[in-house]
């Protein structure tokens, strides 16, 4: 019985567009193996049925994904593979999105021009407050829909506790929002208490002068909630303030009937025009 015969690495590379460094690599981490190869001479040799694989890893190659990511979706099979393959276009898209935000405002900035413009801010007395405190997770993309799930939780544990929120809850900045997680907390105002459930943790904010962004139909999300921190720069700069603890955000409902503000607490510098 005669053997198929088996293709060399280059026959194989003509059959898959995959160059002979690319093949040799794949060997090394072990994601497309040779059938055989020649003790004396090293020469690679492949089997037919490898062609659809290399051809495969060839093609998720031109989507930018890692070998990491191309090894999950190889050994995965059917309807996991797909599922894979759909997530990691989902993310691409999403980087997509964010790479194409990222170079229109270069480009804005390169003009000597600024969304900041458009945005008013103004200047509000911050009452002091106590208010309960829910640190959480979140990164650029997912703040507003995991803030509205943690408004929905710290409802539930204040009415358990027998406390109303007297205002809408504010997301303290704590960290930067960038790609990754950060940690960020919920603030939610209530009426001054002397009896404090264990269950809870209290904060007692004093009073403090804010500058306040306020949008319709905006949620401050990507560009809006760059130019948003840009406009107040701008503002501090003009005034001689100096900001002081971190940004406030809060958010209410979705689409053209959402809103958003932004407060920053700030205090006079030395140039201040007050």
């Amino acid at each position: 019985m005669n053997l198929p015969r088996l293709l060399s690495i280059g026959e194989f590379a003509a059959a898959t567009q995959l160059s002979l460094k690319a093949l040799r690599l794949y060997d090394e981490q072990q994601l497309l193996r040779p059938a055989r190869i020649d003790s004396g001479s090293g020469y690679r040799y492949y089997r037919r049925d490898q062609v659809p694989l290399g051809r495969l890893i060839r093609t998720l190659r031109d989507m930018s994904l890692p070998l990491a990511d191309i090894a999950r979706i190889a050994v995965a099979e059917g309807v996991a593979a797909e599922r894979l393959l759909s997530q990691f276009a989902g993310d691409l898209d999403l980087r997509y999105a964010r790479e194409k935000r990222a170079f229109q405002r270069a480009l804005l900035l390169l003009r000597g021009a600024s969304r900041a413009e458009a945005l008013t801010v103004g200047e509000r007395k911050r009452p002091a407050m106590t208010v309960v405190v829910r640190p959480f997770l979140a990164d650029r993309a997912h703040l507003h829909e995991r803030m509205r799930a943690q408004v929905a939780a710290a409802r539930a544990a204040l009415k358990q506790a027998g406390l109303d929120a007297l205002a809408e809850s504010y997301c303290r900045l704590t960290e930067p929002l960038s790609d990754e997680e950060g940690e960020v907390e919920l603030l939610s105002p209530i009426e001054a208490t002397a009896s404090v459930p264990q269950e809870l943790t209290f904060r007692h904010l004093p009073a403090a002068s804010c500058a306040v962004i306020s949008t319709s139909g905006l949620s401050l999300q990507g560009a809006e909630f760059s130019a948003a921190f840009d406009a107040m720069f701008d503002w501090f700069d003009r005034h001689g303030y100096r900001a002081i603890d971190v940004p406030w955000l809060s958010h209410t409902g979705s689409g053209a009937e959402s809103s958003a503000e932004l407060l920053w607490a700030y205090e006079p510098g030395p140039g201040s025009t007050r």
